[in-house]
């Protein structure tokens, strides 16, 4: 009687500990806002292999991964953080206690928002939602105007657990559910620019504008994009997006799905941790490593008549299979990627990767290393 009443007591006092986990599950500024330098891997998986079940926000034990790995990272710009992976890049702004989507570019086209969508709120718990009216304005293949608008709304709308790839079960995963209207209008560049000169002077849409445009146009998309964070990783662990024309009631027909494991998040570097300093003779000697203790050192020298980038470096420490991953990617100073490549270390040993940079126009740049689970970064001319 007395081991069953002991029972009874430990399944109370576990399932209160459970729900005060689950009470204060939330994204914050401290945990959750995204960092200059951050590299993150995420996998495109096929939507289909992604299960729901009655237990659990999502099933991934038999998730399937759609080509190679996609690898994301972040940069300062001029005013804001901006997210560059192969497809484009995503720019947001810090104000007050939001995170705010500013722009979006790709190699078709480029949007920036002069009424951006709210992303991320600090914090946000179960059942907080955040919603209102976007606009942005730019060009299409540089021969059309482009305008976009609509409205969204965000809300945190399920708490819950993921079982992961090798069953196991990750608890107190806070879902974020975005809903958005979009609306896209297309005119002429020339005419447009030969009315208002420039990009900047093309007036606002004011909010009845954009809430008429929805109702008017036929070709708005419905956008539902699903936000899986779990708690110690920065980023979604899972990201889902469907996408639908509102005249067919919203049935989607477009689908996409990214996983970003907890294990290779867990090799972000903290918020706090500042970026070492580098050397004056050119040689870049590195802190090791906090998750693999791998000591990585590299120097940089331009063969300008074959219009490389040569990278010497050196890695020692353990490594995963004996070598050690580095991608080098090449940007101009406002984050476009122009050029990539990518090789393999082997520990102990003297190694050297380059890019090359013919054909790019002349003036500054910038070269990404990523390695250990860190990003370094060098700027130099091209002439």
């Amino acid at each position: 009687m007395e081991n069953r009443t002991n029972y009874r007591i430990f399944l109370l006092l576990t399932w209160m500990a459970l729900n005060t986990c689950l009470c204060t599950a939330q994204v914050t500024l401290e945990q959750n806002m995204y960092q200059a330098h951050d590299l993150l891997e995420r996998q495109q998986m096929n939507p289909s292999s992604i299960r729901e079940c009655s237990d659990a926000l999502a099933d991934l034990q038999k998730i399937e991964a759609i080509g190679e790995n996609n690898l994301e990272h972040m940069e300062w710009g001029t005013d804001s953080l901006i997210a560059i992976d192969n497809g484009g890049m995503q720019k947001y702004r810090l104000k007050g206690n939001s995170l705010l989507l500013t722009g979006t570019e790709n190699r078709l086209m480029h949007i920036d928002y002069s009424l951006p969508e709210t992303w991320l709120r600090f914090p946000m718990s179960l059942g907080d939602s955040i919603s209102g009216l976007f606009e942005g304005k730019g060009q299409y293949c540089e021969r059309l105007f482009i305008r976009k608008a609509g409205r969204y709304t965000t809300k945190a709308d399920a708490l819950g657990s993921l079982v992961m790839e090798n069953s196991d079960t990750l608890h107190n995963v806070l879902r974020l559910k975005t809903e958005r209207i979009t609306t896209t209008l297309a005119q002429p560049l020339d005419s447009m620019l030969g009315l208002y000169g420039i990009l900047d002077s093309i007036p606002i849409l004011g909010n009845d504008s954009i809430l008429s445009l929805m109702t008017t146009d036929i070709k708005a998309v419905r956008t539902v994009i699903m936000r899986y964070y779990v708690p110690g990783c920065r980023y979604p662990v899972l990201e889902t997006c469907e996408a639908g024309s509102v005249a067919e009631n919203g049935s989607p027909n477009q689908f996409t799905a990214f996983y970003s494991s907890p294990y290779s998040q867990s090799c972000l570097a903290s918020a706090n941790r500042s970026m070492p300093a580098k050397s004056s003779g050119g040689q870049r000697s590195l802190l090791p490593d906090e998750k693999t203790g791998n000591n990585f050192s590299y120097s940089i020298d331009m063969n300008t008549s074959a219009r490389t980038i040569n990278v010497n470096c050196c890695i020692s420490g353990e490594t995963v299979d004996g070598i050690l991953p580095v991608r080098l990617l090449l940007c101009d100073q406002q984050g476009i990627l122009y050029r990539q490549a990518s090789g393999s270390l082997q520990p102990g040993e003297p190694n050297q990767l380059s890019i090359n940079y013919a054909g790019l126009r002349h003036g500054p740049y910038v070269l990404h290393i990523e390695a250990c689970g860190q990003q370094y970064s060098e700027k130099f001319s091209v002439n």
